[in-house]
């Protein structure tokens, strides 16, 4: 019998500290309370890194991108390019982090404050470093005493109630500035309520360039896998992408954002979480919002190739029924002819 991992077994974190803005939703003020060292990395230190990003994607879809290429603008990644380059230490990286964040969101007037998070660690699975920022408010909440009986009031936190998170993937990021490599995106944050996390997304300069070409790639390169893995029979599938293009146009006809987590309602109502952990996991990088390629998209319902002198597009339904093709691929065979198309043979 295979022993079972205890959480955090993958994490190895080197670095966590914890510091706190305080600020009054409304009030533009708002100060700092500094930490004054690093936290002593232990067991409880690397499962609360595997809760949280456990949280993250559970919490809400999040979205892949990059770093604004105005760099020299913002203090977090001038901050963090610099810790990169062993030009300063942690503390000193997640300290001029936090005075950008004090006049970063004090230009948000609804912004509230809380703790912020920053931790640096390696994933052991993929060899993979990353840099986790993140906010976070303690809620009141209450404990039972087993020992008094009694009811205890406590502070906890809420690791399911994410709103203001990023994900920095370092190797990515790295392996990124070689073209060739063909990494995109290396950056994950969580999309909160618009008016709270913009300001989160300036401090960390989110962008998301990712083409409607690409984004619907990896949507598509993300659903014919999952298919594969989970064993859907090829009648289902076919159903499923049926249903996924028809929400997909849809939802361009009627100029509405096409959602992620919709989609992955479609897959399975009694889970409909599962698809949309799958298709944001960095393999794939799908982020909530799939933007629209037609010629992309179509191919979940329609063959559809074209070039200079052949045109060919059918549903994918009449696939051995009156369309056929051989083992090699190299043959096509159409069989039941509509009158309109005969017509068009020369006799």
């Amino acid at each position: 019998m295979s022993k079972i991992k205890e959480k955090g077994h993958n994490v190895n974190l080197t670095n966590i500290v914890i510091h706190k803005i305080n600020k009054i939703a409304g009030d533009r003020k708002s100060t700092l309370k500094l930490a004054n060292q690093e936290i002593k990395v232990g067991l409880p230190e690397r499962r609360f890194i595997a809760d949280i990003r456990e949280s993250f994607s559970r919490r809400s879809i999040p979205s892949h991108g990059v770093f604004e290429d105005a760099v020299s603008y913002n203090g977090f990644q001038k901050a963090l390019i610099d810790y990169k380059n062993n030009e300063i230490d942690f503390m000193k990286f997640s300290i001029d982090s936090m005075e950008y964040y004090k006049r970063t969101i004090e230009t948000s007037a609804p912004a509230t404050g809380g703790f912020l998070i920053f931790a640096d660690y390696e994933i052991t699975d993929n060899n993979e470093r990353y840099l986790l920022v993140f906010s976070i408010d303690n809620k009141q909440g209450y404990n039972l005493s087993e020992i008094a009986l009694v009811i205890q009031e406590i502070q906890n936190l809420e690791l399911s109630k994410m709103d203001l998170a990023a994900i920095i993937n370092i190797s990515r990021w790295e392996q990124s500035k070689d073209p060739s490599n063909g990494i995109k995106t290396y950056l994950i944050f969580i999309r909160g309520k618009k008016q709270i996390s913009d300001y989160f997304q300036n401090f960390i300069g989110c962008e998301d360039k990712t083409t409607a070409t690409e984004s619907s790639t990896r949507f598509m390169n993300a659903v014919n896998q999952y298919v594969v893995e989970k064993g859907v029979s090829e009648k289902e599938a076919r159903e499923l992408k049926s249903k996924i293009l028809d929400y997909c146009q849809d939802c361009n006809k009627s100029r509405k954002e096409i959602l992620l987590s919709h989609i992955s309602f479609l897959f399975d109502a009694d889970n409909p979480y599962d698809f949309s952990e799958y298709a944001t996991h960095e393999n794939f990088g799908n982020s909530e919002i799939i933007k629209y390629d037609s010629k992309i998209l179509r191919s979940l319902k329609f063959i559809d190739y074209q070039s200079t002198d052949l045109t060919l597009k059918f549903n994918k339904k009449l696939l051995g029924a009156s369309i056929k093709i051989n083992k090699d691929k190299t043959t096509i065979t159409i069989s039941n002819l509509p009158d309109e198309l005969k017509s068009q043979f020369p006799t």
